[in-house]
């Protein structure tokens, strides 16, 4: 179980950090670059949505009972 929160935290914590980078003034430059790839690393985190649905339902379920 705790290798799956790793996987999510990862995930997460990349997400957080191309959001960032996007945002931030001063790096037109760089911003069609990090779009492209943003795009390109943003499909496979989608699986981890349902994932995530499941943990959450995991232990719901774990202190339900």
């Amino acid at each position: 179980m705790a290798l799956e929160w790793v996987v999510l935290g990862y995930a997460t914590a990349a997400e957080a950090i191309m959001i960032l980078l996007l945002t931030l003034s001063g790096l037109d430059s760089l911003r069609k670059g990090l779009i492209a790839v943003t795009t390109i690393l943003l499909k496979p985190f989608l699986s981890v949505v349902p994932f995530c649905l499941f943990l959450l339902d995991d232990i719901y379920r774990k202190y339900e009972t």
